[in-house]
């Protein structure tokens, strides 16, 4: 199962008020209502209306075998409450998902789409489709505001895969207003759901359960099993029905078609499913490209396994793009998506559609905030797979476009500067900040240059001097960059102004340090400066 619906109690309060039913005659007795059944005949008479939901994953990893495969993973559970084919269930079992699949009693899979959603009780009403207008058979509801505690139900679904399990409780409480928290399955964070009305119950639900019906004695659906609380013993819900009813009403009307807040919320959750699915796959290429498509070209003999692996990357890649593509037809102005597409793109080699792609967003995006940022991870693609003299191309098209774009500038300067190409980039360096003053990481990459490469502390001093006080200008504060203070520091002591370099060094400690590297600087720039006492 992929969904879990694992609750983390937070914190609850339950407030019991005693009521004492007048006991009938036939309780009395130990006789049974004639219209009850048993679960024998349950079963059999529901069996028709109760389905499984399924979804097609390229890239499921498989415990059996230790291996990404392709196959067909059963999701959760449902339940027919239309002959033309509308199901109730989750909606946990069917968010998120891009090829929903309905396999009915008789085996027979069809393909569903998502028509409705009540995300705060956690329902979603889907439809059969392509069915040649075959008629099915359905459930019958029954009235979740009749339920008491101590009435007996029965759940049907397919914990942990087993179809078409059913099994035997009572109802052990009626629960209005429930405030659940549980972690989410995507940022592991806790998120809190307040249920119109659960049903608490002691027949046993495991994952794929969710979305199955829990029936009365009568055989009538009272509820959709929703959720466990793992660990604290037969804690059971599922969400009333008569909740439900109220989603089943509003598909009957059809004024969902054109409520302007209802489509926008579907549009979101689809929204929501394609990005999903795009950033999992783009996670998964960027750990596999480099091992199996980055060097499938350069092998001096077939390996089956790489090309196979090469492969399925492709088909990822492919997929990826039209999840991130669906999106912008779905939010064009969604900046996230555009660059996380470009990120897809360098992941996997695709410069020129990385560079096509960063022309479209320049004439659809006017922040140069938001164009430098896109511009510094190009670049860093471009530094990690050593593709120096393309991205020189490509900055250097771009600024044919529109010399005005300083970072752009300063990105050539950069990469000079990776290449060791220091007098190039020294001369960029100087072109950038002729056009531009303000651009104090130019200051201060001249100074490093100078310093670490020309060894010409002179002439690096005066530009770390220049950048230090354009930071005190511009923030007021004492320079906050890790190389800056590094550097200063470093010629302070070359200088013998022990003063200076220790007031360096004391800026440079307050800075959290992310690598060896920046520790390791810190260190030297304490060790030179106790050197200056010997």
């Amino acid at each position: 199962m992929k969904k879990v619906f694992f609750i983390t109690v937070l914190f609850f309060a339950l407030s019991i008020t005693k009521t004492y039913p007048q006991v009938t005659e036939e309780f009395k007795n130990g006789s049974k209502p004639d219209d009850e059944l048993n679960a024998e005949q349950i079963i059999e008479m529901n069996k028709p209306a109760l389905i499984s939901i399924w979804y097609n994953d390229k890239n499921y990893f498989s415990y059996s075998t230790y291996t990404t495969i392709d196959t067909t993973v059963l999701n959760g559970s449902g339940f027919i409450f239309s002959e033309d084919g509308l199901i109730g269930t989750n909606f946990h079992v069917v968010e998120k998902i891009d090829s929903l699949l309905v396999k009915t009693s008789e085996g027979i899979f069809y393909n569903a789409e998502l028509l409705l959603t009540d995300e705060t009780n956690d329902f979603a009403i889907i439809r059969l489709i392509d069915t040649d207008g075959k008629k099915f058979p359905v459930i019958k509801f029954g009235n979740s505001d009749n339920v008491k505690a101590g009435q007996q139900v029965f759940a049907i679904g397919s914990p942990l895969g087993f179809e078409y399990t059913i099994s035997s409780g009572i109802i052990a409480a009626v629960r209005d207003n429930e405030k659940v928290s549980f972690s989410d399955p995507d940022t592991y964070l806790m998120k809190e759901k307040t249920f119109d009305r659960v049903l608490q119950i002691t027949a046993a639900i495991s994952p794929g359960n969710s979305g199955g019906a829990l029936f009365n004695s009568k055989g009538e659906v009272i509820g959709i099993t929703t959720y466990t609380y793992l660990g604290y013993g037969n804690l059971n819900f599922a969400s009333a029905i008569n909740t439900f009813k109220n989603l089943v009403k509003l598909e009957e009307t059809k004024e969902y078609v054109n409520n302007s807040v209802l489509k926008i919320k579907k549009e979101e959750n689809l929204f929501n499913t394609n990005y999903k699915l795009a950033t999992d796959i783009k996670s998964q290429l960027a750990y596999e490209w480099p091992y199996y498509s980055k060097p499938k070209d350069s092998l001096s003999a077939t390996d089956s396994f790489t090309v196979k692996q090469d492969s399925l990357n492709r088909v990822r890649l492919e997929k990826a793009e039209g999840y991130y593509k669906k999106c912008m037809d779905l939010k064009p102005d969604t900046f996230v998506v555009y660059q996380d597409l470009l990120d897809l793109y360098v992941i996997t080699d695709n410069f020129s559609k990385a560079e096509n792609l960063y022309k479209e967003i320049r004439e659809k995006f006017e922040s140069d905030s938001l164009l430098n940022l896109l511009s510094s991870n190009l670049a860093t693609a471009y530094k990690t797979s050593k593709e120096y003299d393309k991205a020189i191309v490509f900055y250097n098209k771009m600024l044919k476009e529109d010399d005005s774009q300083y970072f752009i500038r300063y990105q050539i300067a950069n990469i000079y500067q990776e290449k060791k190409d220091y007098k190039r980039a020294v001369e960029e360096y100087k072109k950038l900040l002729k056009a531009d003053s303000s651009y104090n990481e130019a200051n201060i990459q001249l100074g490093i240059i100078y310093y670490s490469k020309y060894r010409n502390t002179s002439r690096a001093k005066k530009y770390l001097q220049k950048a230090y006080e354009k930071e005190l200008l511009t923030t007021g504060n004492t320079p906050y960059n890790f190389d800056l203070l590094y550097y200063i520091g470093m010629i302070a002591v070359k200088e013998g102004r022990k003063f200076d370099a220790i007031l360096a060094y004391m800026d440079l400690k307050n800075i959290y340090t992310y690598s060896p590297g920046e520790s390791e600087k810190k260190a030297a720039l304490y060790r030179e400066i106790v050197k200056m006492d010997e």
